[in-house]
């Protein structure tokens, strides 16, 4: 019996510890599934995260949902233990977005190093938009001077809501556009709305600042919890 437990062990942490993840936007009107390897997702957000996956090559097919039509047909080099963040606009053009190495720390939580790879290619987290740095920051720059220059709370939710749907953010500038927000309420409902379009999750805890009383960023956990 201890040799069979042993056993089992074994394969579980020889699993868990090479298993990739691949996030999947798909920036394109309509709603799709995505299938990735032996995984079928359906979001109507349009925002796919597929988990355990191995290292290797990963089949990638999207389609759309009320017509079949296949938007997406390709595959992507996978290592172990690699997150990669990728999106797919309305032409069926793949762009991978940022890829890190991810670490386990238990059977619950994975962290991405920061570090990368040795003599890493890939963009650091913290920069995620290889090739369009500049372009991405300066679209933001200017939606946060549209937002600072609306003086009505409602409809600078609005603006935010409307913006994240159509921008992939960090949880840093989900961040600072919350800290525009005047009540806690909107900070809320903003941060929860936000939370499906945010491609470093793990850095969410960024948002705990924004709040006036630490009940509603609690609210904000139980909400993720619940995802």
């Amino acid at each position: 019996m201890r040799i069979i437990f042993t056993f089992l062990i074994a394969v579980v942490l020889h699993f868990s510890g090479s298993a990739s993840e691949l996030y999947i936007r798909v920036n394109a009107s309509g709603e799709y599934f995505a299938s990735v390897s032996t995984q079928t997702h359906y979001n109507a957000n349009n925002i796919f995260k597929f988990s355990d996956l191995p290292g290797g090559i990963a089949t990638i097919q999207v389609f759309n949902r009320m017509t079949n039509a296949i938007l997406y047909n390709g595959s992507l080099s996978l290592k172990n233990n690699e997150r990669i963040v990728a999106q797919i606009d309305g032409f069926g053009q793949l762009t991978i977005i940022q890829r890190v190495q991810i670490q386990e720390l238990n059977w619950y939580t994975t962290i991405a190093n920061t570090d990368g790879y040795p003599n890493n290619p890939y963009p650091n987290p913290t920069n995620p938009y290889p090739g369009n740095q500049a372009g991405n920051a300066e679209v933001f720059q200017k939606f946060m001077t549209s937002l600072k220059n609306e003086s009505i709370d409602g409809n600078k939710l609005t603006m935010a809501k409307s913006f994240v749907k159509s921008n992939s953010l960090s949880a840093d500038q989900i961040a600072q556009i919350s800290r525009q927000l005047s009540f806690d309420s909107n900070r809320l409902e903003f941060a929860k709305y936000a939370y499906d379009y945010c491609f470093d999750k793990s850095n969410y805890f960024l948002l705990k600042d924004t709040f006036s009383f630490s009940s509603n960023y609690n609210n904000l956990l139980k909400y993720i919890e619940s995802k």
